[in-house]
């Protein structure tokens, strides 16, 4: 949700749905790598087990404070979310079974399963459930079990009005209003209207719900690590029939195994009488790419993510298919625009002669095969918020680039012998950190290295790290604990091409920019996260799209970071398997459904 974020929080699940890693594909289902073993890592022939490689191990499995897709996913196989998009983005409901939308966009009312039961001895999932998770846990006071999700649940505001709470020291943020109206239903009240707040991910997606009488003693106690640390929460034994599978063997840094649910309550709806049509579902973590592609062709594995460079030697064999989806994820370099970064990169002409200097069309052709699209902002060409008329776009042009930097460096620094210096005469080189996750990644960040070398005279050395330390250790780490980089690569930020307005914490400048979204420390001269937060509020569509459009063309002219290409994300099964979905953004919606059949 846009809000004026002055309180330098990292909404996680934010930057959970908002990233991925590049080089990997993330299905809304399925992911992936995502392949895990079962018992003895390989499948008995006459069941339809999926098994899945994850890249990375599970470390965490409380809804409440989940900051990775690897246990994000985990979770999905044994609890739905509140409800999805399909193909054609419409609401496909899970849980929620029906919404009602006031006509000033201000109260959303939810109606839940009458089906749905936890664990033992928790009983029937009702509307008290949601609402006391969301009230004394996601808005607790002062965010007592360090929720991942604190800011989904609050707006900015001018000022708080009547009949709302101040969720901030200075009144700029209220929270929603959140009350119980029925056995299964509850109503979400917002301070202001909010058009896009289905679209948005608040109650899409939502799954951090559990038993009241399960969290009561953690919420009286205000015991977060307690909560945290709960038998029952970490291995997901509450869960009961509100997940397609049931979890019986969660390990953090190897498998998860899940045989189906039988009493699934998803069963109770026509289309679904026979959910999941999976008997069996494995994770398990497959750190390597090259392993995780030997896996799947032999057999040991149902699903991986296929590398665009050997796309053609998959497509020719028998026992594996590959589904091509578009991708809502932008593949970009950021830039260090902190107190530690190449202070140089605070001038957007100096970012722009870099992004001149890079030849995309060349990493889309000769990198990723022709499976991807260049990038000019963070909305791709098929999004209805891309206008061309606002969008600039920055050609490859090397001679025009070097002579954009060279008039544009800060006085500090200058040409010598064709090299960018410091005022020392030292040479200036940079440090361009990037996710070890994928071949094409270390591959693209190779190619921007030369290039920009060669056409602008300016070093840059390389540095391979896993993912999890790339967020931890350089982009979510102050100026003064952070290690040294300057460029960063292999994160995919999602564009929201249906709520843009989801974006605004990618660019809300705040005092400690390290504890945001806005990590790189985006400066926001022309208050890009101030007209989402008013976009987020426009009622009328011709407003809410010129809004949008100016973002989007700001963006451009800007360039906050590199924006290098949408990827298509390139999905390989074994053949036996059958998606009853087409190809879209949404890719795994109906996952369960799907048909896998026994190989021979």
């Amino acid at each position: 949700m846009p809000s004026n974020n002055t309180r330098g929080n990292i909404n996680r699940r934010t930057v959970l749905k908002s990233t991925a890693v590049g080089g990997i594909a993330f299905l809304a289902g399925c992911s992936d790598g995502e392949a895990p073993a079962a018992d003895d890592g390989t499948s008995d022939g006459d069941s339809k087990h999926w098994i899945g490689a994850q890249g990375s191990e599970a470390p965490n499995y409380n809804v409440f404070r989940i900051t990775d897709t690897t246990s994000s996913n985990r979770v999905s196989r044994v609890m739905d979310p509140a409800y999805v998009f399909d193909e054609n983005d419409d609401i496909v409901y899970r849980l929620v079974r029906d919404i009602d939308v006031s006509d000033d966009f201000t109260e959303f009312t939810f109606t839940l399963t009458e089906y749905g039961e936890w664990s033992d001895p928790y009983g029937q999932m009702t509307a008290e459930d949601w609402v006391y998770s969301i009230t004394e846990i996601i808005q607790g006071e002062d965010n007592w079990a360090a929720v991942s999700m604190d800011d989904d649940f609050r707006m900015g505001v001018d000022e708080v009005p009547s009949g709302f709470e101040p969720a901030d020291e200075d009144g700029d943020e209220a929270w929603f209003n959140v009350e119980e109206t029925g056995e299964f239903e509850f109503t979400i009240e917002t301070p202001e209207p909010y058009p896009s707040f289905l679209e948005e991910p608040i109650i899409w997606g939502f799954q951090e719900v559990v038993p009241r009488e399960l969290a009561e003693p953690y919420v009286e106690d205000r015991d977060g690590d307690g909560l945290n640390e709960d038998d029952e929460i970490q291995n997901l034994a509450y869960t009961g029939n509100l997940g397609a599978f049931t979890p019986e063997v969660l390990e953090t840094e190897a498998r998860m195994y899940a045989p189906r649910n039988d009493d699934y309550y998803l069963r109770n709806y026509d289309g679904h009488e026979d959910s999941p049509h999976i008997d069996e579902w494995t994770y398990q973590v497959m750190r390597e790419e090259s392993t995780r592609l030997s896996a799947i062709q032999s057999g040991e594995i149902t699903n991986t993510g296929i590398p665009a460079r050997r796309a053609d030697e998959f497509e020719e064999r028998d026992d594996v298919q590959i589904i091509g989806t578009p991708t809502v994820y932008c593949q970009s370099m950021f830039y260090n625009m902190r107190s530690d970064g190449w202070d140089a990169l605070d001038t957007a002409e100096v970012r722009q002669a870099l992004t001149m200097a890079v030849d995309r069309e060349s990493i889309v052709e000769d990198i990723q095969y022709g499976y991807g699209t260049v990038a000019h902002t963070l909305q791709p060409e098929y999004s209805e918020f891309y206008d061309d008329s606002q969008v600039v776009q920055w050609d490859y042009d090397p001679d025009s680039a070097r002579e954009r930097l060279e008039e544009n460096l800060p006085s500090a620094y200058g040409y010598s012998d064709g090299r960018v210096v410091d005022g020392d005469g030292e040479e200036v080189v940079l440090d361009f950190v990037f996710s070890d996750s994928a071949e094409a990644t270390e591959i693209t960040a190779r190619y921007i290295q030369d290039e920009l070398d060669e056409n602008l005279g300016l070093a840059v050395e390389l540095e391979p790290v896993p993912w999890n330390s790339m967020l931890n250790e350089f982009f979510y780490t102050s100026p003064a604990e952070a290690r040294d980089w300057d460029l960063m690569a292999g994160i995919g930020r999602n564009s929201y091409p249906r709520a843009p307005e989801a974006t605004e914490s990618y660019w809300r400048a705040t005092d400690e920019p390290w504890n945001t979204a806005n990590a790189y420390g985006y400066d926001d001269p022309h208050g890009i996260a101030d007209i989402l937060t008013e976009s987020a509020q426009e009622t009328d569509p011709e407003a809410r799209q010129e809004n949008l459009a100016e973002v989007y063309g700001i963006l451009s002219e800007e360039q906050p970071w590199n924006f290098l290409y949408f990827p298509e994300d390139l999905n390989g099964y074994r053949a036996h398997v059958e998606p009853t979905e087409d190809p879209s953004i949404s890719w795994g919606y109906d996952i369960h459904r799907w048909e896998i059949e026994a190989e021979q």
